[in-house]
């Protein structure tokens, strides 16, 4: 009998270091992951507002926390906050987690180094620009801020569908987003057709008058050229006579050229804007969304949501914010996520964990 005891007991030994030692994906994605917060630096921050801002993130901790076990991963979790910024309603910071998935290395199980896989929740800040006005090249372009996608009203809030996304190293995964407001609003305005059409007339003017000071600026460096070449060549009168026919007339003559002829290229632009102004007051009201004119280098097109060309054109909405409330305090949440859709584990973390958060409860923390 004891015989038989040992036998037993060495087979089933046996049999467990077998399957100990068999990884396969569906035991990685059966393997309980951890929790692991991860440091941040902070600057820049008033001690008040940032004690109120960890309170925030920390009950998004708690909420996620409540209802997702990692399995399949380490999720690194972390607390970023931002400095207060002047044009800012609100102050930006976010909850975060990142997740380092399972893999097997022969029948090791071992976590990757590196991950493509982000999970935030953030308050007052978006993935474009909605406090300020275009700035820089854009200002001379669209003229106002632009966004890729224009998000729906679902349940209550806004969702913005799934798409493509750069993973880096040339791998592609998808992205999602959601937007928690107050009811119905939206912290940005989207421009009017016409609102663009009045700022891009505006704008190709700039432009133009730039070009021609350009043009300007290189005829009276021109002559500048000249008066020195002149200097240098006052006991050489053929070879000044050869720089006066084959260089200083060439450049002048072709600058004057570009400076005569500089409106002709802004011409089609500024036709089509002035027979686009002429459009009914219904068209011109609706939301401008816009790409470059292949053709025209100083035209746009209009267009609709589902080009992938499009830009949507937003500006600043002061009037969503209540600026009665510390800057501490969320007035919108942000919810973005980002996987490798190609990958189990990092779509398993993305369903379990977008099932921990309550939307409810973060629409109840907004103004607070």
């Amino acid at each position: 009998m004891k015989k038989y005891l040992v036998l037993f007991l060495s087979m089933a030994v046996i049999a467990i270091s077998s399957s100990a030692q068999d990884c396969t994906p569906e035991l990685l994605a059966q393997k309980p992951g951890t929790w692991k917060e991860s440091s941040n630096a902070l600057s820049g921050i008033s001690a008040a507002d940032l004690a109120r801002e960890k309170k925030v993130v920390a009950a998004i901790h708690a909420m996620i926390k409540s209802k997702y076990v990692p399995m399949g991963v380490n999720a690194r979790f972390n607390g970023g906050y931002n400095r207060s910024e002047p044009n800012m309603q609100g102050n930006g910071y976010s909850y975060s987690i990142m997740a380092f998935g399972y893999y097997c290395d022969g029948n090791n199980i071992k976590t990757e180094d590196e991950t493509s896989t982000n999970f935030e929740i953030a308050a007052n800040i978006f993935d474009s620009e909605i406090y300020d006005t275009a700035q820089g090249d854009r200002l001379l372009a669209e003229g106002f801020n632009v966004m890729h996608d224009m998000p729906v009203e679902k349940d209550g809030y806004w969702y913005f569908k799934e798409i493509d996304a750069d993973l880096g190293f040339g791998m592609k995964g998808k992205s999602c987003a959601w937007l928690i407001t107050y009811d119905g609003k939206l912290p940005y305005t989207y421009v009017t057709k016409k609102e663009f059409l009045e700022k891009r007339k505006r704008s190709l003017s700039a432009q133009m008058l730039m070009s021609a000071a350009g043009f300007k600026d290189n005829l009276k460096n021109i002559e500048i050229e000249k008066e020195l070449t002149e200097k240098d060549l006052k006991n050489d009168p053929e070879k000044l006579k050869r720089y006066i026919k084959l260089d200083y007339q060439y450049k002048k003559d072709k600058y004057q050229k570009f400076l005569a002829d500089n409106e002709k290229p802004f011409k089609p632009a500024f036709e089509n804007i002035e027979k686009q102004l002429q459009m009914s007051a219904e068209i011109l009201n609706q939301k401008a969304i816009v790409k470059r004119d292949p053709n025209d280098t100083y035209n746009y097109l209009f267009t609709d949501e589902n080009d992938p060309f499009g830009e949507v054109l937003v500006k600043p909405n002061s009037g969503y914010f209540n600026k009665n409330l510390p800057k501490s305090s969320p007035q919108f949440f942000w919810i973005y996520m980002v996987w490798n859709h190609n990958e189990p584990i990092a779509s398993m973390f993305k369903e379990n964990s977008m099932k921990a958060v309550d939307f409810t409860a973060l629409k109840n923390m907004l103004g607070k």
